[in-house]
């Protein structure tokens, strides 16, 4: 994360960030406030937009508080194989779903989400919320995703808001969201890269329902009527 904190890339310097404590070694150490630092603005060509940059500072804040709130380490592992890795979120607990290999007795293998908390404890029964099949999370995603693409005109008030707000980000979403949406066709079947761009979590409850929730903040309910 060090490197997408960096100051440099939106064209700014931050001085003294290190200094030498031994001239003869040339031995240096981190500067953790035992010297003046100097900030400098526009100091050289910019790599990204400040408003990047920054937006970018939010988003490593936003994980940051999404892992401690939901108890779990990593906010995207090997999202090619896993691409719900940390994002299904149990209704009852607050923690992650993970995603378990069954195999039925007629010898059918079944990807399912089942709440972390359930066997934390070997042989002892936590959470007891139910579990939900993969195919079902992504019928869950595309339902609801296209109810916002065919509702569009009732988020733009919403999207136009936020475009105006305080937080970089919260407005950068919504402009993505805008762009996306404009002219869109329905979703027909799960496209991973697509979902990662818009999709912060699904929430699972006892009843079945689901809940969609998207990175700019909107939220889709859904019922999962599986047995």
């Amino acid at each position: 994360m060090s490197m997408l904190e960096n100051e440099k890339y939106k064209g700014d310097a931050l001085l003294q960030k290190s200094y030498t404590v031994d001239f003869l070694t040339k031995k240096r150490t981190q500067n953790k406030g035992e010297i003046q630092m100097f900030y400098v603005e526009d100091d050289h060509d910019a790599i990204i937009s400040k408003r990047i940059w920054e937006c970018v500072q939010l988003e490593i804040k936003r994980r940051k508080k999404y892992l401690e709130e939901h108890g779990t380490n990593s906010y995207s592992h090997r999202p090619e194989r896993n691409p719900f890795a940390s994002k299904i979120i149990c209704g009852d607990c607050n923690k992650v779903f993970a995603r378990k290999g069954w195999r039925s007795s007629t010898g059918v293998d079944r990807k399912v989400w089942q709440c972390s908390e359930r066997y934390k404890v070997k042989g002892v029964m936590g959470c007891t919320n139910r579990h939900v099949e993969e195919e079902t999370l992504i019928k869950a995603y595309l339902m609801a995703w296209n109810a916002l693409v065919e509702n569009r005109e009732d988020f733009m008030e919403q999207w136009t808001e936020q475009l105006q707000s305080n937080n970089l980000l919260e407005g950068y979403r919504a402009e993505k969201f805008i762009e996306y949406t404009d002219g869109a066709e329905p979703l027909t079947e799960m496209d991973t890269d697509f979902m990662l761009k818009t999709l912060d979590h699904i929430k699972v409850f006892e009843d079945g329902t689901l809940l969609v929730v998207f990175l700019d903040g909107t939220e889709i309910e859904c019922k999962n009527e599986e047995e």
